[in-house]
């Protein structure tokens, strides 16, 4: 049920609605007419921009929805599980929630989520782009909150001042990794102008970086697919990160910090301020992050633009979401997936025109209707290069679900042998080869098969 916006709004006409008696009988039921007032609990992370909208989002939803009071509970992502855990225990779980992914899939498995299966269909990926959907042996999870894909941002006035070519926006024209890195060596600079491919070049005096890659899975992850290498076997029983495929992907991933010297060391990046903020004064020509960052350079003075990734062989990007679920100890199931689809929905909430959320619905990617919600809104916040650096590229070039939403015990295995190895090669204290065939050998008794 949806009310008029603009009414709302108006208290004259909120006023002369309630006073006709003609036209009250149209109006939304009030809650005294109710077979039965519905209370719900949903639990939420995100920054303070992100629980206001979602603040807001709640309250239309009580207002749209008289016989349904929805309460938010705004929880810090620090310490976010024990919460919930804790609510468990006590039986007081909320009805709605966002959960990581540790905890999701095999809270699944253990059914203390519900199996959404009679809400969702039984081809969910008719209606959802089809890594947003959440399976869990039998059991239909559900989808995510919304999407995201990685991306290269970019400063313009530092390419133009280099006269390097802008990233490509289009995945079927994506850089080479070669052209990739030649071209970032032509943006770095060391503090006397000089770029990396010059034998003057000083790599201890950098002054301009031209990309800063993250360290986490996101980061590296997506060119070890592009160059045709996997996470896992079929079966999600072995570790495969120290293919010759992989580790290709990552020694290139590693040279970019030492031979190339076009990124930061760990040790430079934990000293310098964020990516986006050395963007803004010129120090990093490009940056690799998620789409959510939109948001952030929406709020920047700096002249930005967004590309898709470098590729190996096929271009290739991780569509990356929250899950979001409903508990199976709810009590009014049919009303929390009202309100489950209800905060994910682009035309309720204004985290999607604002650059921090894409959509999980096909509709919202392939129809110009559907675009107009978000991304090509009059009041979206997207760079022209969005329809198609984020929604060409969510739509087509996502490949299979991405490892935290498909292998078991993935907590543990990426913490206490993928990451640990990781850190090895970006400290530069081994290679490529050395630090995945550690993490192979310390994930082997970790790996218990896919989900």
């Amino acid at each position: 049920m949806k009310t008029n916006k603009a009414n709302r709004k108006n208290p004259l006409i909120v006023g002369a609605l309630l006073a006709s008696t003609v036209l009250a009988t149209s109006a939304p039921a009030l809650a005294q007419d109710c077979d039965e007032q519905v209370n719900l609990t949903f639990t939420f992370w995100g920054s303070a921009s992100e629980k206001n909208d979602m603040e807001t989002a709640i309250r239309t939803f009580n207002e749209s929805h008289p016989c349904i009071t929805v309460s938010g509970q705004h929880i810090p992502n620090t310490g976010y599980v024990e919460k919930i855990t804790s609510m468990l225990a006590s039986n007081t779980a909320p009805d709605v929630a966002y959960l990581s992914e540790n905890q999701a899939f095999q809270w699944a498995s253990d059914g203390r989520l519900l199996d959404l299966s009679p809400y969702l269909g039984d081809t969910p990926e008719d209606t959802f782009l089809k890594n947003s959907i959440y399976r869990v042996e039998d059991t239909l999870m559900g989808t995510g909150l919304a999407t995201g894909v990685m991306l290269i941002y970019y400063n313009k006035d530092v390419f133009d001042a280099a006269g390097v070519e802008y990233p490509p926006a289009n995945a079927a024209d994506a850089w080479t990794w070669d052209e990739f890195v030649s071209n970032a060596e032509r943006l770095t600079k060391d503090r006397s102008g000089n770029s990396a491919d010059s034998e003057e070049f000083n790599p201890d005096a950098i002054d301009t970086f031209g990309i800063a890659m993250p360290a986490w899975w996101a980061g590296w992850y997506p060119f070890i697919v592009s160059n045709g290498g996997t996470f896992a076997n079929e079966d999600g029983t072995e570790l495969l990160l120290n293919s010759p495929e992989a580790v290709e992907a990552l020694q290139a991933y590693q040279d970019l910090i030492y031979e190339h010297h076009v990124a930061p060391t760990p040790t430079q990046t934990g000293t310098l301020p964020a990516a986006d903020i050395l963007m803004q004064s010129g120090k990093v020509a490009m940056s690799m992050d998620g789409m959510w960052k939109v948001t952030d350079f929406n709020d920047s003075r700096m002249n930005w633009g967004i590309g898709v990734l470098p590729v190996f062989d096929e271009p290739y990007t991780p569509l990356i979401s929250t899950p979001k679920v409903i508990f199976a100890s709810t009590q009014h199931p049919d009303e929390a997936f009202e309100f489950y689809q209800y905060v994910s929905n682009p035309e309720e909430v204004g985290l999607f025109k604002s650059g921090l959320w894409a959509p999980l619905e096909l509709e919202y990617f392939e129809t110009e209707e559907g675009l107009d919600k978000w991304v090509t809104s009059p009041d979206g916040e997207y760079p022209e290069e969005a329809l198609d650096a984020i929604v060409d590229y969510s739509l087509n070039y996502t490949g299979e679900q991405v490892p935290p939403y498909q292998i078991r015990n993935i907590g543990q295995i990426m913490n206490d042998a993928v990451n640990p190895a990781i850190t090895k090669m970006l400290d530069g204290t081994v290679d490529a080869q050395a630090a995945m065939d550690e993490a192979v050998e310390n994930a082997a008794p970790l790996m218990q098969g896919r989900w």
